[in-house]
């Protein structure tokens, strides 16, 4: 199990001190290394003359798990003596009553886990040492137990390590962000679970998200000091319903923000109904591309842009490896909802699958019709036939078929919605070593034509570089390790999720002053809705509980559902 979520990405320099432990322990320092390349990592088996000043310092339970009271104290102090004013100390312990330990003593062997220490010794020792403690935790594995071992442990069976996180000075504010998830399969992962990720990590920074339908409950500011509540995607079905949830949010003092990256223009029925009232009834509105913050603006005009970025940065591919086992050259196509894009390509690659034969391979995701359409000696079908027949897989496989392809085709029909989009796709392939070649739309505002990819604007342009790509091995890997370096340089997470949370306690400290504009953007439409306001006010009145988005506990934390409709 390796710790790289629990250290802050903006890190540049990370101790890990792991105690006395065998020459194949494994260490957190590649995976880390994977999310900031930029950071220092240094390994070391026990404290004995430390030298630097670190950002955050992991302590492994090897070296702890033995101590004292006494000796544990003296050694965090030791060791925080090389911790940087606002650094961040990570502590694991191997819990001494895991099932695993159990069943060997019962077994008569010794324990795999061999520490004396408590969840609560730790704990104690952490404060008296003069750190202030943020969280305790349980990462948790599935343990298969004998029925005699359960009923004889009186302690977390399943608790495979604890994991504490301490601050050396005083701790920023305690701030909650909260996301109300609408599109959780596509959309989701880069633009809520990744930047989440990262701000788990932060001093005082707490996460809760939940797709629609789900109850959601709404803190107080004697819970949190500082709270953010962010609609991803959730277009409310009713403006009475957008207006009165906007009250409630304002009632409790939580900063509002909408979050889209994708052009409206798709769902503009739905979103004019209600007045646009996602975007006016908000504080702000975050978002993926400048184009889509200009047509946004015109509702609100705090918008702000966060570009898509990736997670972690894979390491370099083999080149020299893969070329001297002589596959086929191999491309990519995946993309959801992009049929239109790849069926104007169909009869250009069914000539060139005719002209080089067995010398490429396709791998494509998309629909299984697509599929069948393309005429190719060598094609390669990726997806799950039961998920939007085919397009869709889980982000590991999609990135390991990017990763063993050399090419891969990102077309875009330039229309008002494609050109709202952002430039995901070449990441992810540049990431991966895959030389991408795409159309103008979209890619052309990233790309270095030539030099960390390929851009086509006709057919003619098309054939000719995908050939030129397809015979010139080198070529490929020349752009293929600029677009890497690319990525490593200035696409990475852990370089842009400071600047979210920044923004965050920007808006954060002029609330009063952004509630009151947001009050008068949307005044001027209550009018146009007054009959409909009137209904829900009937409807709701009286009963509170069965409001369509929340309740009201007896502590004052609303229990929040949005149904797909009223």
């Amino acid at each position: 199990m390796t710790y790289e979520t629990f250290i802050p990405a903006r890190a540049k320099a990370v101790l890990e001190i792991t105690g006395e432990v065998p020459d194949d322990f494994e260490t957190t320092q590649e995976k880390f290394l994977e999310i900031q390349p930029e950071c220092k990592y240094t390994v070391v088996r026990d404290a004995e003359d430390l030298k630097g000043l670190f950002d955050a310092i992991l302590v492994r339970s090897p070296l702890i798990g033995k101590l004292d009271s006494e000796k544990l104290v003296a050694l965090i102090k030791k060791i925080t003596a090389r911790l940087k004013l606002n650094g961040t100390m990570i502590f694991t312990l191997d819990n001494i009553g895991h099932a695993e330990n159990l069943s060997a003593l019962l077994d008569g062997k010794p324990p795999k886990f061999k520490v004396t220490l408590t969840h609560d010794e730790l704990s104690e020792a952490i404060e008296e040492a003069g750190l202030t403690l943020l969280r305790s935790l349980n990462a948790r594995r599935p343990t298969q137990v004998k029925k005699n071992i359960a009923d004889i442990a009186k302690t977390e069976l399943a608790v495979f390590v604890y994991i504490f996180t301490a601050y050396r000075s005083e701790p920023p504010k305690k701030t909650l962000v909260q996301t109300l998830i609408g599109e959780s399969t596509v959309c989701a992962p880069s633009r809520v679970h990744m930047p989440n990720a990262f701000f788990m990590a932060e001093p005082n920074i707490f996460i809760v998200s939940s797709p629609v339908g789900k109850p959601y409950r709404l803190f107080n500011r004697d819970q949190f000091d500082d709270r953010i509540f962010i609609n991803q995607r959730m277009c409310f079905p009713s403006f009475a319903v957008g207006l009165d949830f906007f009250k409630v949010l304002k009632e409790k003092e939580i900063l509002f923000v909408s979050e889209m990256d994708d052009h409206p223009v798709l769902w503009e029925a739905d979103y004019s109904k209600t007045a646009w009232i996602n975007f006016r009834a908000v504080h702000a509105i975050q978002t993926s591309t400048p184009y889509l913050a200009d047509f946004l603006s015109q509702f609100n005009p705090h918008v702000k842009v966060f570009a898509n970025q990736l997670r972690r940065l894979p390491p370099p591919r083999d080149f020299d490896d893969e070329f001297k086992k002589k596959k086929p050259v191999t491309i990519f196509f995946g993309a959801l909802n992009r049929d239109g894009d790849f069926i104007e390509l169909l009869p250009i690659l069914n000539k060139l699958a005719k002209q080089f034969g067995k010398k490429i391979e396709f791998k494509i995701l998309a629909r299984k019709n697509l599929f069948d359409a393309l005429e190719a000696e060598n094609k390669i079908f990726v997806g799950d036939l039961n998920q939007y027949e085919g397009q869709f897989i889980s982000y590991d496989a999609y990135e390991a078929a990017i990763r063993s392809s050399d090419i891969a085709l990102l077309p875009l029909r330039d229309n008002e919605f494609n050109r709202a989009k952002s430039d995901l796709k070449f990441i992810e392939c540049a990431g991966s070593g895959t030389v991408v070649l795409a159309s103008p739309v979209v890619y052309s505002k990233t790309i270095e034509e030539g030099r960390t990819g390929f851009i086509f604007r006709d057919e003619r342009e098309f054939i000719a570089k995908l050939s030129l790509l397809i015979k010139n091995k080198n070529l490929r890997r020349m752009v293929a390790e600029a677009a890497y370096s690319y990525v490593k340089r200035e696409r990475l997470m852990s370089q842009h999720y400071t600047e979210r949370l920044e923004w965050y306690r920007e808006l954060l400290a002029r609330l009063p002053e952004l509630t009151v504009e947001a009050e008068k953007r949307i005044e001027k439409f209550i009018p146009l809705f007054k009959k409909e306001i009137a209904q829900f006010k009937e409807r709701f009145s009286q009963d509170r509980e069965k409001l369509p988005y929340g309740v009201e506990d007896s502590q004052r934390n609303a229990e929040i559902v949005i149904p797909n409709e009223t």
